[in-house]
């Protein structure tokens, strides 16, 4: 980006907030219509970006397989056990008020 007023481009130090917040309200969306979304963070960036043809200056941020759900019966056994909701986390384990490690895991 190039801020106002600046001679050369800069690099946003936002980026990855903004990816996401873009990945999140896509996902909502897929939901919301029927689909399933599933981020991935195990991807080859740079064999993305050059399949992908991204010009130099930008960053291939996350890779998203979006699609409509299947019929669970027909998964193997193994992948089939996985089809379940995760375990979470109590919530006084993920919020904490004041300083970083106020949070007790």
């Amino acid at each position: 980006m190039q801020p106002s007023g600046a001679d050369k481009e800069v690099p946003s130090p936002s980026h990855s907030l903004d990816a996401g917040a873009a990945w999140g309200n896509l996902a909502l969306q897929a939901a919301r219509s029927g689909w399933a979304a599933h981020g991935m963070a195990g991807f080859d960036r740079e064999r993305a970006a050059s399949e992908l043809g991204v010009p130099d200056g930008y960053h291939v941020e996350a890779a998203i397989a979006i699609g409509k759900p299947g019929d669970k019966s027909v998964l193997p056994e193994s992948l089939a056990a996985r089809e379940a909701p995760s375990d979470r986390l109590p919530l006084p384990q993920l919020v904490g008020e004041g300083s970083f490690g106020a949070i007790k895991s």
